[in-house]
């Protein structure tokens, strides 16, 4: 089995092959690519890992302000996908995991009964929620509805410029530290709209950028088996740790490990041991279908 894994929001390759370490040292006849992001990030102290762990720059893989980040993300994954793959699963942790979601929403949107999909399987660990961008050309917009922005850019600054995604990670210069002025002017620029379907988001004139929801008819986004490694302790107060993204897969297909780290990654050698059963049980049953 060939898995491309995608690190957290704020992090990088050296933290991410330590959090995985414990299990994918029960799994040695699978065959890891890891693929770094290129946008810094700060660590947000919440994290031992990211915290303490390394003191390499920390990563995300685009802003998510900025719908050309987001696609210029999305198209230079497809490239490695095609040039170093195929991957039969795709391992991605919280933004990665998001990220991962993206390509496998997009491509059921995109063509619902193609029969190949980027990845066979997914293992989902604390997943974030994953973003939609669209090109306002292609968008059946209600233009004569005005959309107050403020809730939706409200919830994207309490996540991603909360008070502890601020902090400065010792021993990175500063040339290495996000340019938090540049995301805030970013986010302004965005106002809100509403697509005929009833979908709020926000707009630079040129994108539209929401998150993906689970389809009206029911069908799902994602529709290859997958693994959700999650903590349930948030899922009322935020779903978009691991809940929403569940309600976005087959419901026939996803099989759930809770873990009780919350947001941070999971541990414990008897965790560690479990999780590597289950992503084996799910790549395994991918080579029956």
């Amino acid at each position: 089995m060939k898995i491309l894994c995608l690190h957290g929001r704020g992090s990088n390759n050296e933290i991410f092959r330590a959090q995985t370490a414990a299990f994918r040292a029960d799994l040695d006849d699978f065959e890891w690519t890891f693929v770094q992001g290129t946008v810094r990030h700060t660590e947000g102290n919440w994290s031992l890992y990211t915290a303490q762990f390394s003191h390499l720059p920390l990563y995300t893989y685009y802003n998510p302000f900025d719908p050309a980040s987001i696609l210029q993300t999305h198209d230079d994954l497809a490239k490695i996908i095609a040039e170093e793959g195929p991957f039969d699963g795709v391992l991605g942790y919280s933004g990665g995991a998001a990220l991962a979601a993206e390509i496998l929403a997009q491509a059921t949107y995109d063509d619902p009964f193609a029969m190949e999909r980027p990845f066979r399987f997914a293992v989902f660990i604390n997943g974030a929620s994953p973003l939609r961008c669209f090109p306002m050309k292609d968008a059946q917009v209600m233009e004569d509805v005005v959309v107050d922005a403020a809730p939706m850019t409200k919830q994207a600054e309490d996540m991603f410029l909360r008070p502890s995604a601020l902090r400065k990670k010792d021993g990175v210069s500063d040339e290495d530290q996000v340019d938090h002025a540049k995301l805030l002017s970013l986010l302004a620029e965005l106002k809100g709209k509403k697509l005929v379907d009833g979908t709020t988001f926000l707009s630079n004139g040129t994108y539209g950028l929401c998150r993906w929801e689970p389809p009206a008819d029911g069908a799902p986004l994602i529709d290859v088996p997958t693994l959700h490694i999650r903590s349930t302790e948030g899922d009322e107060s935020n779903p978009h740790e691991g809940l929403h993204l569940l309600r976005l897969c087959d419901p026939d297909q996803a099989r759930e490990f809770h873990h009780p780290s919350g947001h941070d990654f999971p541990r414990g050698r008897k965790e560690m041991k479990q999780i590597a059963r289950m992503i084996r049980e799910v790549a395994e049953a991918t080579t029956s279908l």
